[in-house]
């Protein structure tokens, strides 16, 4: 075959291999090292951008290497772990064995382009100058036969500011800020150009702070790299998504377009429906129960629609607001989750017959619940002019209510409604990647039950002087049932991470991956 030009800007379609190496952080869904979703996404994004009639691609998962793809490639793309040192990393795909080495030198060597992204751009000692010459750069983490970083691990929120703004790869990149694992002080081939620099990293210059460069071949063919894409969601990222696909097409020979490769991102069930390997993604049906007209103290009218905003942010989710019990029977038939957010509060009459059975049967056959703020007082013997409304299966699904009664631990109760910070306490999906959060709201404590919670949202009372639980979540026979303390007013949604939470306690209460950024729109 004759070496490719880099320079050659014919019409032929270019031939793309994407390997991805196995996902190595953290539970499934997370999207934190997640490589073969990565993968997926770059080759959904390229078929749909500019260029996409002009790209072949062919994609390998779980470090799979198709060997007769590389053989004819115009460009090699590698997004996955690297070695580091003995710790329990693989390393990068293309590094893996010396028969997979000298099958990329052979094909560099005809004038194929190779791409690295975040954690394959690790290379020990021995590896470093081929390393360099195919990619352009790479992160230093052996010095003298030994584990000694010398390149850094910096997590910042920076701004992506272009070093050579001419460049190609730069074509459409935004530069608005971005909070990322951010791999820096790089060892660069003499022929690299750095590309992005983000001056929030410390160093001693823009060199030290690069972390996308280019490169082009003195025999022909080109590198490119970014030590962005930590996780699923830095490709959410119009700058990071943009300059990823520009680099990938222009390593592979391509002529970019002047806005550059503009790629809407899209979940993975999107993605995988488009690439063959799901079905269409699917509506998450909810229903809403939402009153009554006694404690319209309790905003319910505006936090009902704070909610239906913040499920506004995520196309699956389709809601129907109901006001009264009586339309329970018919109202929970085709829905995958209810939101309780009522309490009938001085209404004796409580839950209809009807509406119970209806409510037990949609749990017992696997229905989501969204325990909303004080639905965790309905129907219970210490509601004021209500006692009679008592129903203990309530308890069953409802694992800490509000009680009245003077009883041991004593009566609930909560703070003067005012602005407190919430923390998240696990990683649980509900509540990964979220950052401490200032909310107004009403903060509750002292609410009764026996059944275990595990806390995911806690704040510390001005009341108690704890750190009182807020959310948690659990299961109830087949059905997932989320509990959420917080919501008395539209207000508590004004904080993005709120809004983040309602959609994902949705989301997750129908069995549902979860969509969208910890960040939130």
């Amino acid at each position: 075959m004759s070496a490719l030009s880099a320079r050659d800007s014919t019409a032929r379609v270019r031939r793309v291999v994407l390997v991805a190496g196995r996902k190595s952080h953290g539970p499934d869904g997370n999207g934190i090292h997640d490589y073969p979703a990565q993968a997926r996404l770059i080759h959904d994004t390229l078929q749909r951008s500019a260029l996409g009639a002009k790209l072949s691609i062919t994609r390998a998962e779980d470090d799979a290497w198709p060997e007769a793809a590389i053989a004819e490639a115009d460009g090699l793309v590698i997004v996955g772990d690297g070695r580091d040192g003995d710790l329990a990393y693989a390393p990068a795909s293309h590094l893996a064995s010396d028969t997979r080495k000298a099958q990329v030198e052979a094909a560099v060597t005809r004038g194929m382009g190779v791409a690295v992204i975040h954690f394959s751009t690790f290379a020990a000692e021995r590896e470093m100058r081929t390393v360099l010459s195919w990619q352009g750069a790479c992160f230093q983490w052996e010095q003298q036969g030994k584990r000694d970083w010398h390149s850094k691990i910096t997590w910042a929120k920076g701004t992506l500011d272009a070093l050579a703004p001419e460049h190609p790869v730069l074509r459409g990149v935004a530069n608005t800020p971005l909070f990322e694992e951010y791999y820096h002080k790089l060892a660069f081939h003499p022929r690299a150009q750095g590309l992005i620099v983000v001056r929030a990293l410390p160093g001693e210059n823009d060199s030290e702070r690069t972390v996308a460069w280019a490169l082009e071949r003195e025999s022909g063919g080109r590198g490119f790299g970014t030590t962005m894409g930590h996780s699923l969601d830095s490709f959410r990222h119009n700058g990071v998504r943009t300059l990823v696909l520009n680099g990938i097409a222009w390593m592979a020979g391509l002529d970019l377009p002047a806005g550059g490769l503009q790629a809407p991102f899209a979940e993975r069930e999107e993605v995988d429906h488009r690439l063959g390997l799901g079905p269409e993604p699917a509506p998450i049906r909810v229903a809403v129960l939402a009153g009554n007209a006694a404690h319209r103290w309790h905003n319910w009218p505006e936090s009902t629609a704070a909610l239906l905003r913040a499920w506004g942010d995520d196309p699956r989710i389709t809601a129907r607001v109901h006001t009264d019990p009586n339309d329970l029977p018919s109202s929970l038939a085709g829905r995958d989750v209810l939101v309780l957010n009522w309490c009938n509060w001085k209404d004796p009459a409580g839950m209809p017959e009807a509406a119970r059975n209806a409510l037990q049967s949609f749990v017992a056959r696997g229905g989501g619940v969204f325990v909303h703020h004080f639905a965790n007082g309905a129907c219970h013997a210490s509601l004021p002019e209500a006692s009679e409304s008592d129903w203990p299966w309530y308890r069953t699904l409802v694992r800490r209510v509000w009680d009245h009664r003077p009883i041991a631990p004593g009566p609930s109760g909560h703070d003067r409604y005012g602005t407190f910070e919430v923390k998240a306490r696990t990683s649980h999906p509900l509540v990964a990647g979220l950052r401490t959060f200032p909310v107004e709201d009403e903060l509750y404590w002292r609410q009764h039950g026996s059944e275990p919670i595990e806390p995911l949202l806690t704040a510390r009372s001005a009341e108690t002087g704890c750190d009182e639980p807020l959310v948690w979540a659990y299961e109830v026979g087949d059905a997932r049932v989320v509990q959420s303390l917080l919501g008395h007013s539209g207000k508590t949604y004004d904080t993005a991470a709120m809004r983040v939470f309602a959609r994902r306690a949705v989301a997750w209460a129908a069995r549902r991956a979860i969509h969208g950024s910890a960040e939130g729109p």
